[in-house]
């Protein structure tokens, strides 16, 4: 099987020292393609070059909703210039966030909006995040989802009418370990089988999110790549599916998505 993680945080600081080391586990355990979002403008040029010395490492360039005050009035001008890049394949992280509430609402909408401009502009998917905030994402992101390329809605963890309402967009939905969780995931392993295989992408998060499903857990409780399989596995018995078809639907859908 091969495998695609569509959100790998690696400039976290937690794998600064062994960023080499995870990367090989990674692939001994059948991930071979990665995408690493931005949360923060300064993370760019770090990303950039980490997407040029590692194969099939693709990139998201953005400010994610927790940084939304880092929003610069040249910001969407250099976004836009190195969106160019080969390897920048979404803008994103970006979105909002009304559960930790870092930043007021309105900073993160001007922050949000800005961002799917420069999407419009630059014609790449976006890699979207929201939280405790539908009434206001879903009629800001409506706006402006036809003019930009089919893209994601990562670490969906909503209720049912919200996946409804992502699906009638024709976004991709990104599933996590969270799923892997009996008590926090209740409601997201009781919807998820509404999700078709061709809109299903699976994803670390990592370091975040490690699968409760997991024996025995490190030890560190840092989530890394190499346990997507994890991710898969549970979605496999909870979707009654085989393991190697999801990871053969999931892959192909990031392919799609991040054009690679």
């Amino acid at each position: 099987m091969v495998l695609a993680d569509s959100c790998f945080n690696l400039t976290h600081t937690s794998f600064h020292k062994d960023l080499n080391i995870i990367f090989k586990r990674a692939e001994e355990n059948g991930v071979n393609y990665y995408f690493a979002p931005s949360s923060r403008e300064l993370e760019i040029d770090t990303l950039v070059k980490y997407s040029e010395e590692i194969k099939n490492l693709y990139i998201g360039v953005g400010i994610h909703p927790h940084y939304a005050s880092e929003l610069k009035p040249n910001t969407s001008g250099r976004l836009l210039e190195v969106s160019k890049h080969q390897n920048v394949k979404a803008i994103g992280e970006i979105g909002l966030d009304y559960f930790r509430n870092f930043q007021s609402p309105e900073i993160q909408k001007k922050c949000f909006e800005a961002h799917l401009e420069v999407a419009v502009d630059s014609k790449l998917p976006v890699f979207l995040h929201q939280r405790e905030s539908f009434h206001d994402f879903y009629p800001i992101l409506k706006k402006y989802i036809q003019k930009i390329p089919q893209s994601i809605v990562h670490c969906f963890t909503g209720n049912e009418d919200e996946l409804r309402s992502f699906l009638d967009l024709d976004l991709y939905i990104g599933i996590t370990g969270w799923v892997c969780d009996p008590k926090r995931g209740a409601d997201l392993r009781r919807i998820v089988n509404i999700i078709p295989n061709d809109r299903l992408i699976i994803e670390t998060d990592a370091p975040y999110l490690i699968p409760k499903n997991m024996e025995p857990k490190p030890s560190s409780n840092r989530n890394e790549p190499m346990y997507l399989k994890n991710i898969l596995s549970e979605l496999a018995e909870i979707k009654q599916q085989s393991a190697e078809l999801l990871a053969n639907s999931t892959t192909k859908n990031f392919k799609k998505l991040f054009n690679c």
